[in-house]
């Protein structure tokens, strides 16, 4: 009897630790989905400042209504200036970015539309090395959550 207690306890002590990996995999993915989305909505920005001449505050209250944009929290965003980048990305990267939306109130269309397809750019980059993560966070947390549940079930016994 006592064998089987043993026995569950080691169990359950490896399945929280992978779940515990699953959780750490699913935050990384998670900041790769708001690097995504962020991306897209400079993408979003780009196409509807060239094409429909709408100003930067006006985009941004069309954008709101998106559910793929709603991570962002654009309800209370009014101006380019005010759109804040994800926490996912580096901090350099962040400040580059939130000085080019500073700028991009005062440029003219042209230039807005030059800087957002920088910008877009470098958030793809800084995407792909998220992705990357996030893809082998996946894969490794939850493997080794549940060794590190099996190690402390041996420890135990």
């Amino acid at each position: 009897m006592t064998a089987a207690l043993y026995l569950f306890g080691a169990v359950l002590l490896a399945a929280a630790g992978a779940g515990g990996g699953t959780c750490l995999a699913l935050r990384a993915r998670r900041r790769w989905q708001d690097a995504h989305a962020f991306g897209r909505l400079l993408d979003y920005l780009h196409g509807a400042i060239r094409y429909r001449t709408l100003t930067g505050g006006e985009v941004l209250q069309k954008a709101a209504a998106y559910p793929e944009f709603a991570r962002l929290g654009l309800e209370h965003c009014h101006r380019l200036g005010r759109l804040v980048p994800p926490d996912a990305f580096e901090p350099a990267l962040r400040q580059e970015l939130c000085a080019d939306l500073e700028a991009l109130e005062s440029a003219p269309r042209d230039t807005a539309c030059e800087m957002l397809c920088r910008m877009a750019d470098l958030c793809r980059q800084a995407e792909t090395g998220l992705r990357r993560q996030a893809d082998a966070a996946l894969r490794l947390y939850p493997r080794l959550g549940g060794c590190a549940g099996a190690l402390a079930a041996i420890l135990l016994l």
